[in-house]
């Protein structure tokens, strides 16, 4: 689709360059006649953000706009970015940013949990729940990372987690 002079996804509307063979943000396949990854006779219907590999329906979901493998399709997402890890210790996770950012990638840390200076004392919040929701703590802070990124992010974590013990 073009949007003025430049090529759009049809689906998420993001920009794409003519030679793009799927969109990066959403999985949308611009081929025809791509088999999937691993089932060989079916046609593949998107490719997974995460690894990027083609998967037909019996292998891949589109979770609203965006499209997974069946084996990435537990991650929580936002806004072309997905969650690679998670605690409430601010300090852990500001560690954690600046490694993958040394690393040269592009992490961001996302919190639902409200300053105290945002609304006028140290007690309020317009937002209180804890617990879980889904199987993932909701007053925890995620650190998301662009969905190209994910699969070097986690192994970068995993090394640091590891070099910890």
């Amino acid at each position: 689709m073009m949007k003025g002079s430049n090529l759009v996804c049809d689906i998420c509307d993001n920009e794409v360059a003519e030679e793009d063979e799927f969109c990066m943000k959403c999985g949308n396949l611009f081929l025809e006649n791509v088999n999937c990854s691993l089932d060989d006779g079916n046609s593949a219907i998107g490719v997974c953000v995460i690894c990027a590999e083609p998967f037909c329906k019996k292998h891949g979901k589109r979770y609203y706009t965006t499209f997974f493998c069946d084996e990435h399709s537990h991650y929580e997402s936002y806004q072309g970015m997905a969650r690679v890890h998670g605690e409430s210790d601010p300090t852990n996770m500001d560690y954690f940013k600046s490694c993958l950012e040394q690393e040269g990638l592009h992490p961001f840390i996302y919190s639902r949990k409200t300053s105290p200076i945002s609304l006028g004392g140290p007690s309020y919040s317009l937002f209180r729940a804890s617990g879980e929701f889904n199987g993932h703590l909701i007053n925890e802070l995620k650190l998301m990372v662009p969905f190209t990124e994910v699969l070097i992010a986690e192994k970068l974590i995993a090394d640091l987690n590891s070099s910890e013990e």
